[in-house]
């Protein structure tokens, strides 16, 4: 936005640089950060252009000489190399750009907007990467932003910018030298010495053409849209605020809930990375086989997350940070336009439609309706689209144009993550890259820094707010168990805030979202009757009975507006409502404004209200509610409501009297058909509601029916484990989802997930009888503690609190196959740390399938009730351990197919005191440290435990060849066969005819690694 000061302060510039420098030494109206200024744009307008214009000039040179064609003016070259038809021309470029583009191309004098214009238009052919693009979008961009606003520099910002230039000018020349594999130092030095020379000269009167330059540009079409533009928007942002529910709910002070004051950065992940709201748009897609950066800047960023995990409190932060340039998104400096589009408020389909009536009233009004896309296009255009999943068919009909006329600009867009990909299909059909993120909500230091700015706003009186803090955040420490990731929501976090206020004790019922939303409905219905109280002279008990029905008609225009796809409360519901009110003689807007979001305008009719509910979530609340009292009916007719709904849904019709009856909910096919995203939360939510009102558990049991047949759920854990959540863990809930787990699910639990109290499954096997077909559980390091790839992205070490009541959980399901590997139990020589504890956990009822680890007394003889292990690695460190483990393989032989044993034994230890196994699996063995000294005590030792090997393995030995055939001596004289391998690695060489001698000396493959 160019203010009044910016205007004079360039009026005075360009009067003032004509003058000698005495009198600018004296001339009180004008300092030294003007001067820099216009320094600093004649390098980024007028250098800049003839770089470009060199690069263009190459580019043009190089893209013609195989047709052997010399076209004078770029008009010749769209006609007669590129075979371009007049009305392509036209529609390509206007008729100002047609004017220059018709004149010799080695005179011309283009901008810079046109030179990006012609080399993103003219060259498509040429495949340029996307460096070499960027390099030039960076150089635009900077031009951009000295043409449309002032930038105060002092002596050292100068330099900085000067040598940013310069860096900027020698990436462009890298990439072109690169790709067009020419030598261009010497354009780079003459650049760059003109940099130079513009930052030390004196000034001249060539300063005031440049700034009439300038001037002229602002007056272009491109640089009034810009200008007016700016200041409109900006003017826009200012007054929205966060997405504040129930606003009246505790006091006045929420309504000073502003962004700058409440935002806190989100926990923003793309698979494994974790990615910072400062770095968003500057984010390169990644390669997800290599995991390295691919140096594309992605044109459609989509941020998916569930329900009031902040996807609009981040949207409205980006708004604040590009209104008021506070730094926070540097990258949105650059940035000449951000368009918002709240796509649940859309009512038109076209983008120029859209901007007239809604962003841009008084800037679009200076122009032709065709002239706006076209100088949208030759603009940095950043649009942020809210609410994808809310989309009616006009909102997807105009993201589909925002896509459609991107170009070079960039677009954020955020849904809830079942309407993720299909946002990215619509990107594809436009030829644009994107990148898929998750909102996560915060992170455990976000949600902490967030309460506070909440408590901040909401009371004045710094020791209470203090007080009430740390109150609250003492009840959170101990809910978190029960509320698990709902404190990580935004929305969640907030309403909590507002109930935990009101009133402390009925927070320990909320365990869930339904629990929670409850919560808040009674609340505010008790405050409205309150209210009512006061202006009306209706019985208490009729209050009740009014504000009953009337939240139940409340919810019944939620399901109808659910079920059409709208989102906004249009002009008859609020009618229809408002008219149950006066039936009454209950005033409208008290009742209104106590379940939903006021908004108060003036006008010349009068003060107008509009309404609107706080978010989708509360409508799906809202219509469940709705939907559970008729599902209640036990023993009546279904409603003509109900039924309609499930013919609607494609419910079956096959048995009418079962339709007419409330035994069940009829059968359906609505969970296999596409409509199953749209509705499985309200459904969640009518579990919960079914719960809490404790119905017969024969209508719970028919509902879960219905919602489980989804093939959807099958693999699901997180959608299943928030049925079950929303229930408060109902039994019959629990019983229909751990049987509902498709026979072939594995769970290979991470590091995470046995640090994370609140993992789906985890928390599925503690509630439910949930049985996986096998568990896969591998530890690399401590089996206490791990290091887990933070929420902030750093590496952190946390203990491993899940894994203990996991292996419990196992021990209770003998069908479920557990593969339990303790690597570092089984590698670390001469640790005293064994697996016991841990596999006597899982022992005797759990089935142990493999095993990996380091054994005691106890963890070996654990091992005799096994059925049937495929494979053992087992660490042994003393004798009384290693003769208890040939005590369990010989209570039953064939329970372990395969076994390595890596004996961990003194060699102080005689090898006649060792147990002999009389019935072994298939068995191999490794011995650590084996020198020249002990050489036969090792053979001796492998002779006394059995006579039959699978793999021998002496590992860090110190054996010479010599001790090496006294060695193999040892095994010949006992008879001890190896019917696989048998490895030495030694810090010895061996040499070649003692290979071959000590290979005929033994009868199976031999290795000696040195």
């Amino acid at each position: 936005m160019v203010a009044g000061r910016t205007w004079a302060a360039l009026s005075n510039l360009m009067m003032v640089m004509m003058l000698p420098a005495t009198f600018l030494n004296s001339h009180a109206g004008y300092n030294k950060h003007d001067i820099n200024f216009g320094r600093f744009y004649k390098a980024a307008t007028q250098t800049s252009k003839r770089l470009l214009r060199e690069v263009f000039l190459m580019m043009l040179d190089r893209s013609h000489v195989s047709s052997g064609k010399h076209p004078m003016t770029v008009a010749d070259y769209c006609f007669n190399i590129l075979s371009w038809s007049k009305r392509k021309y036209r529609e390509s470029f206007n008729a100002e750009e047609r004017a220059l583009l018709e004149k010799p191309v080695t005179s011309t004098d283009f901008d810079i907007s046109l030179l990006t214009k012609m080399i993103h238009k003219l060259f498509l052919d040429m495949d340029l990467p996307e460096p070499f693009s960027r390099a030039i979008r960076d150089l635009k961009n900077v031009r951009n932003r000295v043409c449309h606003e002032h930038v105060i520099l002092d002596n050292s910002q100068l330099r900085e910018n000067f040598d940013d230039l310069k860096m900027m000018y020698k990436q462009l020349l890298r990439e072109s030298a690169e790709f067009f594999t020419s030598d261009l130092d010497y354009l780079l030095n003459d650049v760059q010495d003109e940099v130079d020379g513009i930052f030390s000269s004196p000034l001249s009167a060539e300063a005031s053409e440049d700034l009439h330059r300038m001037e002229e540009f602002r007056t272009y079409l491109v640089g009034k849209f810009i200008t007016y533009g700016r200041k409109e928007l900006m003017s826009f942002y200012s007054k929205l605020k966060i997405l504040n529910p129930f606003t009246w709910l505790n006091d006045d002070h929420f309504q000073e809930m502003l962004v700058d004051k409440i935002f806190t950065p989100l926990h923003i992940t793309e698979h494994s990375r974790s990615i910072e709201v400062s770095s968003l748009l500057t984010t390169e897609c990644i390669c997800h086989e290599t995991l390295e950066a691919t140096g594309i800047i992605p044109s459609v960023l989509v941020l998916s997350g569930i329900a009031g995990c902040g996807k609009t409190s981040l949207c409205r932060y980006f708004l604040h940070d590009w209104g008021t340039s506070s730094g926070g998104i540097a990258t949105l400096r650059s940035v000449d336009i951000l368009i918002h589009i709240e796509v649940r408020s859309v009512t038109c389909s076209s983008l120029v439609s859209y901007l007239k009536r809604t962003l841009m009233i008084e800037t679009c009004s200076f122009f032709e309706e065709q002239d706006v896309i076209e100088t949208l296009q030759q603009m940095n255009i950043l649009y942020v689209i809210d609410g994808m999943d809310e989309a009616m068919a006009d909102g997807r009909q105009l993201v589909n144009e925002v896509l459609s006329v991107l170009g070079n600009s960039r677009a954020i867009i955020t849904t809830r993550p079942e309407f993720s990909s299909s946002v990215v299909q619509v990107a594809r059909r436009h030829n644009l890259t994107s990148m898929k993120l998750c909102i996560k909500g915060f992170s455990i230091d976000g949600m902490s820094k967030f309460t506070s700015q909440v408590f901040s706003s909401l009371e004045p009186d710094e020791k209470q707010r203090r007080q009430q803090e740390c109150e609250f955040f003492m009840f959170l420490k101990k809910a978190n168990s029960a509320l698990g990731d709902h404190l990580k929501l935004p929305l969640t976090l907030v309403l909590l805030i507002s109930l935990w206020r009101e009133d402390r004790s009925r927070m320990l019922k909320v365990t869930s979202a339904t629990r929670l939303y409850f919560e808040i409905f009674r609340m505010c219905t008790m405050k409205l009757i309150s209210r009512l109280q006061t202006f009306t002279l209706v019985h208490d008990m009729d209050l009740e009975t009014f504000t009953e029905e009337w939240l139940r008609a409340l919810g019944k225009e939620a399901y109808n507006m659910l079920e059409n796809g709208e989102y906004i409360i249009s002009d008859n519901r609020r009618k229809m409502l408002m008219s149950l009110c006066s039936a009454q003689q209950i005033d409208s807007i008290q009742v209104l404004s106590a379940f939903l979001m006021c908004e108060v305008k003036e006008s010349f009719r009068g003060i107008q209200y509009s309404f609107s509910f706080i978010h989708k979530s509360q409508m799906e609340y809202l219509a469940a509610m709705y939907l559970t009292r008729d599902i209640s009916l036990v023993a009546h007719p279904l409603s003509d409501k109900i039924i309609s709904l499930l013919e609607k849904l494609e419910i079956s019709k096959t048995d009418s009297k079962r339709n007419k009856m409330l035994i069940g909910i009829p059968e359906s096919a609505i969970f296999r058909s596409t409509d199953i995203h749209k509705w499985s939360n309200t459904l969640c939510f009518v579990i919960g509601h079914l719960c809490i009102n404790r119905c017969s558990e024969l209508i719970v049991r028919e509902v879960m029916k219905k919602l489980l047949e989804s093939r959807s759920y099958s693999y699901n854990v997180s959608s299943l484990w928030k049925i079950v959540q929303e229930s408060d863990c109902h039994p019959i809930v629990c019983e229909m989802v751990g049987s509902l787990v498709h026979k072939q699910f594995v769970w290979r639990p991470k590091n995470e997930d046995l640090c994370n109290p609140i993992d789906p499954v985890f928390q599925l096997l503690q509630h439910t009888h949930l049985m996986p077909k096998e568990v896969l559980i591998r530890i690399l390091d401590s089996t206490s503690q791990a290091l887990v790839l933070a929420e902030n992205g750093h590496v952190e070490r946390r203990a491993r609190e899940n894994l203990v009541p996991i292996l419990t959980c196992l021990s209770q399901r003998p069908s479920v196959k557990v593969d339990f590997r303790m690597e570092q139990h089984f590698y670390s020589w001469d640790s005293p740390d064994t697996s016991d504890d841990l596999l006597t956990t899982l022992l005797p009822t759990g089935n142990l399938t493999s095993f990996m680890g380091h054994l005691g007394v106890s963890g070996v003889a654990a091992l005799a009730s096994v059925r049937d292990i495929s494979e053992a690695y087992i660490r042994v460190s003393d004798v009384e351990a290693l003769q208890v483990l040939r005590d369990s393989l010989s209570a039953a032989p064939r329970n372990i197919a395969k076994m390595t044993l890596r004996l961990n034994i003194p060699s102080t230890v005689a090898a006649s005191s060792l147990p002999k196994f009389s019935h072994t699996p298939e068995l191999s063995i490794v011995l650590k440290g084996v020198d020249d000294d002990h050489a036969v005590w090792a053979g001796e030792v492998l002779a006394q435990l059995t006579p039959k090997y699978s793999e021998v393995d002496l590992v860090a030995s110190c054996l010479m060849p010599s001790g090496g055939e006294r060695f193999l001596n040892t095994l010949r004289k006992g008879e001890v066969r190896i019917s696989e391998r048998l490895t030495i690695r030694s810090v010895h060489r061996l040499p070649e005819d003692h290979y071959h001698q000590m290979s005929k000396a033994i009868q199976c493959p031999f290795s000696w690694w040195y």
